[in-house]
């Protein structure tokens, strides 16, 4: 029987190691295809919008870090206990790129030429893990059949949670693939392919070794969680080994580990200048990471299951991989048991990826900081897993007339099709991809955090059209991240005060989720939101107007929903004048246009000084509910004014007919005082 032919017994989708085909895509040809196709969906558009630890942390490290290697100042490049160097002189790599073409580097709160310098700081990094995946996918050919190893390398390209990951200047995705070629070259050593005529020369394991210990270097230089690799790997080299008993595999073990470890220490101690200088400083600043900082809860707070929490708990990871993983991937780890019951040496490949897995898993579970990306390097893997189970499937009855090739190629064309057009639909908002399958953003933004930076952009956006933008500063729950997309001062929502007004008060999903900086996000969102930025079923952000300030209350209300909260006033002798300042808020949406009169009247009822002025200093055709206005109105004195006490009205009317909005609610002055509908608002003792 040819082989390309159904088997009676149908075989599973992809054929056994005997029974590869002919016709398989050549290696480097899948290869070249795998890091294209990552590299375009992780290098496309990579000026989006700016996280938080990026604008926090990352850009001003990376100049710093430059600054420290051009002028030999090894010491400084010890800049963070993660200890993040690979980020770093990747990133150093971007900002000279961006030197190069002539695009600012002053920072990133300068409009477009700045947001382009980030795009440069991300893309060496986007060509690492695009080169990673590459990789990967030729290593998996030696330690899989080639239909296993391009649907993992298609999943492990396409997987829209590692794409939102690898477009970042950050640590995660690249640990994400230095741990993931580095166990996969530790398996090539020990697993060399069983089908080939004679065995392979000693020197391509020791190559293997190599470089699987140099890819374990470069993860351990990236963030802490990498020392697993160290007791992962001696355990893989002990029950993985080609020897026979016990004691000669575990004297094996032993010779082949410590060259391994001693080539991953040589790796640390070479790229990172610090070491060379100061390494026991250094080695202290990654101690006090992971016991300082990743052994304890994150200081503000995290969300799971609907409610703000320090330690989300044992169930977290699970429901991360339930929400982050893709249909197609879910399903194939539901499948995984039926690879499992395949023998061979793929099986002894798939238990040691598994082992690796569940291991890093329950790492991350024991520690009481938690976030979903901090589960990023055991997404390859279970890309792979999941192209087991799925490839472990065996054809239907009905499929049996058509080649095993034909509907493997059918249905890794469906695959491809299916990741493609997700990814289309999320680019370049990877980080908002939630698994449609649990009901996508909609639900996750009620089970775990969301958001980390993602719509600042367009919240931006829709400041620049606000004609009372520059007024004040604007608050933000993270300031550096909005900066870039507008031209004026923004501050910590933490440090707004009633006393000193802002513009606009951006409130955003992950800071509400978990109540940071809760009492400000109270007193800056009493109003009605202005504007709401949802995308994939996620509302991100809101913004509202802070009420504006005021010293005595009011609480009047004018018309169906202009509501006087109150007023301050003061005198200022020097330009002889009563600045009184309302304090507006627009309860409903409505025409805008209307005036404000201020009127000062004697003990008779008689008006001695007055201010007529639009209540949006004319700047609005409509009013939108939510919007608070609040200007400084100078009302001039008449020189020769008698000290004494005087009353202060206010009422509100159309320029175009001079027709009074009605007062609805507060101190209504009497109306043959002043005329109907004036709002007795109190007094004024002046004293010249």
């Amino acid at each position: 029987m040819q082989h390309n032919m159904i088997h009676p017994t149908a075989p599973p989708l992809a054929a056994s190691e005997s029974h590869i085909s002919s016709r398989t895509l050549p290696g480097w040809v899948g290869a070249v295809l795998l890091g294209i196709t990552a590299l375009a969906l992780r290098g496309l558009q990579l000026s989006d919008f700016f996280t938080v630890d990026e604008s926090f942390h990352w850009v001003w490290r990376v100049q710093h870090f430059t600054g420290s290697i051009r002028q030999e100042r090894w010491a400084d490049t010890n800049l963070t206990g993660h200890p993040g160097v690979t980020t770093l002189w990747l990133g150093l790599l971007g900002r000279r790129l961006a030197l190069a073409l002539g695009v600012s580097t002053e920072g990133l709160a300068e409009g477009s030429a700045a947001i382009g310098y980030l795009a440069l700081l991300r893309l060496p990094l986007a060509i690492v893990h695009s080169l990673a995946v590459a990789s990967g996918y030729l290593l998996l050919r030696r330690l899989f059949t080639p239909t296993l190893a391009l649907l993992a390398g298609i999943l492990w390209a396409a997987s829209p949670f590692l794409i939102a990951h690898s477009r970042l200047l950050h640590l995660d995705a690249l640990l994400t693939s230095f741990m993931m070629l580095s166990m996969l070259l530790l398996l090539v050593a020990l697993l060399p392919p069983t089908d080939e005529p004679t065995p392979a020369p000693r020197w391509q394991m020791w190559l293997a070794l190599l470089g699987s210990s140099v890819c374990a270097g470069l993860a351990l230089l990236t963030k802490a969680p990498s020392l697993l690799l160290l007791p992962v790997a001696g355990l893989t080299m002990l029950f993985f080994g080609p020897e026979a008993g016990l004691w000669a595999r575990l004297r094996g073990a032993v010779l082949r580990y410590l060259p391994w470890l001693a080539c991953a220490v040589a790796v640390f101690w070479a790229l990172w200048p610090a070491m060379w200088v100061i390494p026991g400083q250094a080695i202290a600043s990654v101690l006090e990471e992971i016991f300082g900082n990743g052994a304890v809860p994150h200081h503000t707070g995290n969300f799971f299951l609907g409610q703000p929490v320090a330690d989300p708990g044992p169930l977290f990871y699970l429901a991360v991989i339930g929400f982050r993983t893709t249909p197609i991937t879910l399903i194939g780890l539901l499948l995984l048991p039926l690879a499992l019951r395949q023998p061979g040496r793929a099986r002894r490949a798939l238990l040691a990826l598994l082992v690796y897995a569940v291991l890093f898993t329950l790492a991350l579970t024991l520690l009481p900081k938690k976030f979903d990306r901090y589960l990023l390097p055991i997404w390859p893997v279970l890309c792979v897993l999941a192209a087991a189970g799925l490839t472990s499937l065996r054809l239907p009855r009905a499929w049996r007339r058509w080649s095993a090739q034909v509907v493997r190629s059918v249905a890794l064309a469906a695959v491809v099709v299916f990741l493609l057009i997700t990814n289309l639909w999320y680019h370049p908002y990877y980080l908002a991809y939630f698994n449609p399958l649990l009901g996508g953003g909609a639900v996750a933004q009620r089970v775990m955090l969301v958001g980390w930076g993602e719509g600042m952009e367009e919240v931006g956006a829709w400041l620049r059209t606000r004609p009372d933008l520059a007024q004040s500063p604007v608050l933000s729950w993270d300031p550096r991240a909005l900066e870039p997309f507008i031209p004026v001062r923004t501050i910590f929502l933490d440090d707004y005060s009633v006393n000193q007004p802002a513009s606009y008060a951006v409130l955003y999903a992950r800071s509400i989720q978990r109540h940071d900086q809760w009492a400000a996000q109270q007193q800056a969102s009493q109003g009605a939101p202005l504007y709401t930025f949802r995308k994939y079923g996620i509302d991100y952000a809101y913004i509202y107007q802070p009420p504006r300030p005021f010293d005595t209350p009011t609480d009047a209300l004018f018309g169906d929903g202009l509501h006087l909260r109150g007023y301050s006033q003061h005198h200022n002798p020097l330009e002889h004048t009563l600045v009184f300042t309302p304090s507006w808020n627009v309860q409903v949406d409505q025409p805008g246009g209307w005036f404000s009169f201020v009127h000062m009247l004697d003990e008779q009822g008689i008006r001695v000084a007055q201010v007529d002025v639009p209540i949006d200093g004319g700047l609005f055709a409509t009013w939108q509910a939510g919007q608070q206005f609040g200007t400084a109105l100078p009302i001039p004195l008449p020189p020769d004014l008698p000290p004494g006490e005087y009353r202060i009205v206010l009422g509100v009317y159309n320029p175009a007919t001079g027709a009074r909005m009605p007062l609805r609610a507060g101190d209504a002055l009497p109306p043959d005082m002043n005329g109907a509908e004036v709002l007795d608002v109190g007094r004024f003792v002046y004293r010249p």
